[in-house]
């Protein structure tokens, strides 16, 4: 099972709010989730809430972010303060998913 960090829209009619959740690949967008990472107001541009424990916990899971949910907490600096510095962002098709950097080894030992 594929899962995926993604915007689910609800609010009103001419005002969207979208949901920061973690849903199975499959689900429609106003479908069912696994947890609730935050809210965003796309019309003010504002992140009303974010639990950027909970994101850190579901990024080192290994889950995919989308590419517009990645550029809201990018954007907002949550992506900057919850991933570790042994990792790194790779496009994998139309999404983003965190993975542990490889260590470079050098060739020949060690210079004096």
């Amino acid at each position: 099972m594929a899962v995926r960090i993604r915007l689910a829209k609800f609010g009103r009619k001419h005002h969207p709010i979208y949901r920061i959740v973690v849903m199975d690949a499959k689900s429609p967008r106003e479908g069912r989730y696994l947890d609730i990472l935050g809210t965003y107001d796309p019309k003010r541009k504002v992140l009303i809430n974010v639990y950027p424990e909970k994101v850190k916990e579901w990024v080192l899971k290994g889950v995919e972010l989308s590419h517009r949910a990645k550029a809201i907490l990018w954007n907002h600096g949550i992506l900057k303060g919850v991933v570790p510095e042994d990792y790194e962002m790779k496009r994998v098709g139309d999404y983003y998913v965190f993975e542990k950097r490889k260590s470079k080894k050098s060739k020949g030992g060690e210079a004096a």
